[in-house]
């Protein structure tokens, strides 16, 4: 008989307590999956609305924790887009209601990558109009020439957009002017968004030139402005809202590996109890410790990454189930890549091992004789 069938048959020889220690840890393997998915596809999502703008660089107060605390003077962008290698330059103020809400100037080169797929956008001179995302409209039943209640003051609706973003199409446009005035932040941006010029064969990459000259910017007394300008990646990795979303993304998964993982110790360590004669028959035909061990550890694994499978195909097909029924927000956008999967699975290693590996000894370290005499 292969050892491989061996493992198997122990397996299966308790369906019942095999069955429940498998539910077990696919419960924590898709607990893992799902948040860290979660947390990956809103940050991708994040980075491709900066990315598909053409944007590399993103200035904002250096020191500041939260973003949308960030206050900057708007006329601060026409020093910026007189900088060498530059092409465009749009301030953004950022607001978050019950929906994320943004000002642009209408000359702002961030309309250009904003699709209108019904309506149109915004121009100098429209006052208290905004344009919406799709997935907005749709939650609120808006259509052209509705109106839209921000922060408790009415708002016409000209236009709808579809960026195939999820963070975007829920969001709310308007001009510039008129979100300082709503925000009572007259004059202030939250950001600049900086597009640089595509760099010749031999020169320098220009967003490291632009950088370096944003972060040097002085007032007329010499002073630091305290500016700084991030890279899209570094932007939007280094936000304190995401952040915490993953270090919570993390701390929910390892208790629930833990508990996963007390739950492959329990299983294996009755196994290993109730087999301590047959151990003992193994060990007088000759089977070393190690095998016993490459035994219990082997049925450790198999429990484990037949939790892991299932909790892969539970997390993924939960989480598109509940962005279906929209019973989570429309932000919430599940991105299951190789690299998230296969955390998950390392994870699902890390516990087969933690739960098989003392049992694994205690039975490759029960003495031949003793366990023959077991009854």
């Amino acid at each position: 008989m292969r050892f491989a069938t061996i493992i198997v048959r122990n397996v299966l020889r308790r369906k019942m307590r095999s069955l429940l220690t498998v539910t077990g840890v696919a419960l924590a393997i898709a607990a893992v999956v799902s948040l860290l998915g979660v947390s990956s596809g809103f940050t991708t999502s994040l980075m491709t609305m900066y990315q598909s703008r053409g944007v590399d660089l993103v200035v904002v107060r250096a020191g500041v924790a939260d973003r949308l605390t960030s206050s900057l003077d708007e006329e601060l962008g026409k020093r910026i887009a007189a900088l060498p290698q530059v092409k465009h330059v749009a301030g953004s103020l950022t607001e978050v209601s019950s929906f994320p809400i943004r000002g642009w100037n209408a000359d702002s080169f961030a309309f250009d990558h904003l699709p209108i797929v019904k309506g149109r956008k915004l121009e100098a001179g429209d006052q208290k109009a905004v344009v919406v995302g799709v997935d907005l409209a749709k939650d609120k039943h808006l259509k052209l020439g509705d109106t839209l209640e921000v922060e408790t003051y009415p708002f016409k609706v000209i236009g709808i957009f579809d960026n195939q973003n999820p963070i975007e199409n829920s969001s709310v446009v308007m001009l510039l002017s008129d979100l300082q005035e709503l925000m009572d932040r007259p004059n202030q941006v939250t950001e600049f968004q900086v597009a640089t010029v595509t760099p010749d064969a031999d020169d320098q990459n220009p967003v490291e030139e632009v950088r370096h000259a944003i972060e040097s910017m002085t007032d007329d007394e010499g002073r630091s402005l305290r500016l700084a300008a991030m890279p899209t990646q570094e932007f939007v990795s280094s936000t304190t809202q995401l952040r915490l979303a993953k270090a919570m993304a993390w701390m929910t998964s390892v208790i629930a590996l833990l508990i996963g993982g007390v739950g492959i110790l329990n299983t294996m360590i009755m196994s290993v109890l109730e087999r301590t004669q047959e151990i003992g028959v193994l060990r007088s035909l000759g089977w070393r410790r190690s095998r016993i061990v490459r035994l219990i550890l082997g049925e450790s694994m198999l429990l484990t990454l037949l939790g892991a499978a299932l909790g892969t195909v539970l997390a993924i097909g939960l989480t598109n189930l509940l962005i279906y029924l929209s019973v989570v927000p429309d932000i919430v956008e599940g991105d299951f890549s190789p690299q998230v999967l296969l955390t998950g699975l390392a994870m699902a290693l890390l516990v087969g091992v933690f739960g098989g590996l003392y049992p694994a000894w205690r039975g490759a370290n029960l003495p031949p004789t003793e366990a023959l005499r077991y009854e």
